[in-house]
């Protein structure tokens, strides 16, 4: 017996935080979430597998546009010709409210919002039952597991599916420990909702696929679904099939010596990677902590300039850089997103004496400074009060970034 298991298709999503993307590299970002989901009806057709499993989030949001609901059809009809059973649910996302109508194909099986259990039978006579619901709205507070019946006696499978997470009653998207699946006895656990691939529990597998085309710079690596088939000692196991064309990675260069903005820019084009394993990678670059960058470097480095001539050196977009950053030293404490060094520098260049002296006649209005200045401080006192004052005024916080607020 052999499944295929995925989950997060996200059709019709967006790719977020792009800039400065050419026109051919922008067609394959709105087709990529429509490719991996026919790259996963080819692997589904080649494998021959017994049927297909879509744990939620099929697509981005409620409501979908007709091309997504259109190339999902299209996905689902090739699967009925190829006679292959699918059970789906739908997750946060595209949950669909009670009296929503799908006309799916034959081969289609859709959870409604009560768990309930449909089986199978395979090509070779093995008996499957598949267990599951889908949301009805976008929040799911109260903890489902209790609903799923143990494991049915008269099946040689039973299959859980479950688009949530690891929480407790109260918790927004079906909250569920790893001890209440286990529970039930099920021989595998078909997981959605989050969008790294893990494995909660090896036997019986307890298992998120992943999503199947990353969308942000935070889902880096390659994506995908996973093939499940059954061994010789009734255990199923699975293994991971990359699907998305394309991929975010992450790239640290070698940089030597002090550089400045020409230097760092042709160390850049010369160490920057020009080809990719399969499909597109859009690059994250990380410039490594050890690098010493002049002035203006920092400053093309901060404004977007550097990216944006890396960009237009580049011959191809088989990789391509969507983002350059300064490593963060963290031995250092961050301060709203500015490291020691980098805030104490700024000081010593804004807080002067001469600056001092000008603004002094503005800050005597102020009883707290009007009391300062008649203090002896030496210029560097007088910088860090003056720093003092700024992390406490835009709640700035040296434990690791701007204080909590969204």
């Amino acid at each position: 017996m052999k499944f295929l298991h995925a989950a997060d298709l996200h059709l019709d999503t967006p790719f977020q935080g792009l800039t400065g993307v050419p026109s051919a590299l922008r067609s394959q970002l709105i087709a990529a979430p429509l490719t991996a989901l026919t790259r996963l009806v080819d692997l589904a057709i080649t494998e021959q597998v017994d049927f297909v499993l879509l744990v939620g989030d099929l697509f981005d949001q409620q409501a979908q546009s007709v091309a997504a609901q259109a190339g999902l059809m299209a996905a689902l009809e090739r699967l009925n010709v190829a006679q292959i059973p699918v059970v789906l649910s739908f997750g946060n996302h595209d949950y669909q409210p009670v009296d929503s109508q799908w006309h799916f194909p034959a081969n289609v099986h859709a959870f409604g919002p009560s768990v309930k259990t449909v089986t199978l039978t395979t090509a070779d006579q093995t008996q499957v039952a598949i267990s599951g619901f889908s949301y009805d709205q976008r929040w799911v507070t109260t903890p489902k597991i209790a609903d799923y019946s143990a494991k049915l006696p008269m099946v040689d499978y039973h299959i859980g599916m479950l688009h949530g997470q690891l929480g407790t009653a109260g918790d927004h998207y079906a909250p569920f420990s790893v001890g209440e699946l286990l529970a039930k006895h099920y021989d595998y656990w078909a997981l959605g909702h989050i969008h790294q691939r893990q494995t909660l529990n090896a036997v019986p597998p307890v298992v998120y696929p992943g999503n199947l085309q990353g969308r942000y710079r935070d889902e880096t690596g390659q994506k995908g679904c996973l093939i499940v088939e059954s061994q010789a000692d009734q255990t199923l196991r699975p293994v991971f099939h990359a699907l998305a064309p394309i991929t975010w990675t992450t790239w640290i260069p070698k940089l030597q010596g002090p550089v400045d903005r020409p230097t760092l820019l042709k160390q850049l084009v010369d160490q920057f990677p020009t080809t990719a394993e399969d499909g597109t990678e859009l690059v994250l670059i990380t410039l490594p902590t050890t690098v010493e960058l002049s002035a203006t470097a920092m400053l093309a480095l901060t404004q977007g300039a550097l990216l944006t001539q890396l960009q237009g050196q580049l011959t191809t977009t088989a990789c391509w850089p969507v983002d350059l950053q300064l490593a963060t030293d963290k031995s250092q404490p961050v301060l709203g997103g500015l490291d020691q060094a980098v805030w104490q520098q700024a000081g010593q260049r804004v807080v002067t004496t001469e600056q001092i002296a000008a603004l002094a006649d503005h800050l005597l209005a102020e009883p707290f400074l009007n009391q300062a200045l008649l203090e002896d401080l030496t210029p560097a006192q007088w910088q860090q009060r003056v720093l003092g004052l700024l992390q406490e005024q835009y709640h700035l916080t040296t434990e690791g970034g701007a204080a909590d607020g969204d």
